[in-house]
């Protein structure tokens, strides 16, 4: 009974509900065909089947598992620093007597990095500025968390300038080599890791600096066989589509930089 109620929920929900209405319109062009012609009823069709297919598991991971596959954790025994990546933050929320937090990408990097960091006595450079005027600055949000989770602040290292992915890599660039860092360990979300990869070896490579990945915050699992469930519109799996497009794009405008 669950289920059938889970599934009767995410066609009244969006996106499930503008597949719905997609679909309506789309019989109603079909059977008013002669009057507003054929293509009206073939472009509802095609953009509610686009919605749909994206919108659910199957869409989600036929775009998102090749980026999140791309890479796996590497061992960060030769690092000599973990640069982690931030991933938005949100202005003036309530953090207990502070304010300022990081949304859940950004703080399931921080998590991985911390946790890390403790395990190997590894330094933490959080790359990360201002975006948004309303916002707040990711590298110093993160490091007050860092510090309030116990890690020393002689083990923090913060660059507030970078708004980009590639900004991320070239003020970190020029960081390592002040502090003569020759290993790298890379930790930001497996769907971002392939282009932060790009960015970090153009950068960082170019200068003798060797990167490692370390993926983490992953969205898919990559083991799960094929369900039902998958074929079921949901925000989640939307949201997925929609970062895994984003990544995309900016992986080919990275390439057209070089």
């Amino acid at each position: 009974m669950i289920y059938i109620l889970k599934f009767i929920a995410a066609f009244l929900l969006p996106p499930g509900l503008f597949v719905l209405l997609g679909i309506i319109l789309s019989v109603y062009l079909w059977r008013q065909r002669k009057r507003f012609g054929r293509f009206a009823f073939s472009l509802s069709a095609f953009l509610t089947l686009l919605l749909y297919f994206s919108s659910t598991l199957l869409g989600a991971k036929l775009f998102g598992q090749p980026l999140e596959n791309r890479y796996s954790q590497q061992q960060p025994a030769a690092a000599q620093v973990i640069v982690v990546l931030g991933g938005g933050s949100v202005g003036s929320v309530p953090d207990g007597a502070e304010r300022g937090g990081l949304m859940s990408a950004g703080a399931a990097r921080l998590l991985t990095a911390a946790r890390l960091a403790k395990q190997h006595s590894l330094p933490v450079l959080i790359s990360g500025g201002q975006v948004f005027s309303d916002g707040a600055s990711e590298a110093l949000v993160a490091e007050r968390i860092l510090l309030q989770l116990g890690l020393p602040q002689e083990q923090i290292i913060v660059e507030t300038q970078a708004r980009t992915t590639k900004e991320n890599a070239a003020y970190s660039a020029a960081l390592c080599r002040e502090r003569g860092y020759k290993n790298v360990l890379l930790l930001t979300s497996a769907l971002h890791m392939p282009r932060s990869m790009q960015f970090f070896e153009r950068y960082l490579g170019g200068q003798g600096i060797k990167v490692a990945a370390y993926p983490c915050d992953y969205t898919l699992n990559p083991q799960g066989k094929f369900n039902p469930r998958w074929l079921v519109p949901q925000l989640q799996a939307f949201d997925i589509t929609c970062m895994a497009l984003h990544e995309y794009v900016g992986m080919a405008g990275a390439f057209l930089q070089r």
